[in-house]
């Protein structure tokens, strides 16, 4: 609460530092603020991304194919793992059993064994990179086709705002009849 008495205060603050120096300024320099345009209502509407996003079936099948090829990924993964892990174990039982013959040749495959969890761990973190990178392009591209429907809606609606609930809850409060929400879920919908 606190935060946002802050806030406005320094909101009106500014507002009034701008007005005063406004007028200690010579008419032709400072901008003219018409009275009447600061009475004008101002039309604003918001729309609720994580309702958007749960209801819109793109996003639904862009998630789960990409939680599928996750899947995909981390048994991959898990499969080499369990296939180094026998190895390893074998290796162990070789080296408590006296098995190799040389003391080189069990140096070469502990280095050999080395070399290979080296290579898994890199795999792990490459396929990591190029989920996150799938996931940071389907997030563009939903804020695009988003964006590009908003507009258009309120080429019709004629909002002078529209506004979110995406971040640090940018809607304190709302009242329902401006949530726009469903109005632009049907036509990403209609989209498909």
């Amino acid at each position: 609460m606190k935060i946002i008495k802050l806030f406005v205060g320094l909101v009106s603050t500014f507002l009034v530092m701008s007005i005063v120096s406004c007028n200690q300024c010579p008419k032709t320099d400072c901008p003219m603020v018409d009275a009447d345009s600061l009475s004008t209502k101002i039309s604003i509407a918001y729309v609720k991304m994580d309702s958007l996003l749960l209801n819109y079936n793109v996003y639904k099948q862009m998630s789960e194919e990409l939680i599928q090829e996750e899947e995909k990924s981390r048994a991959s993964l898990n499969q080499k793992a369990s296939a180094l892990q026998k190895e390893i174990e074998e290796f162990q039982n070789k080296v408590q059993h006296n098995a190799f013959l040389t003391q080189e040749r069990a140096l070469s495959e502990q280095d050999r064994l080395l070399r290979k969890q080296k290579d898994l761990q890199e795999l792990g973190i490459k396929m990591e990179q190029e989920l996150l990178a799938k996931q940071q392009k389907m997030t563009e591209k939903l804020n695009l086709v988003i964006d590009s429907v908003i507009n258009t809606y309120n080429k019709e609606a004629g909002f002078d705002f529209i506004l979110t609930n995406t971040g640090k809850d940018n809607i304190l409060f709302g009242n329902e009849k401006y949530n726009i929400t469903s109005n632009v879920l049907e036509i990403l919908n209609a989209e498909e």
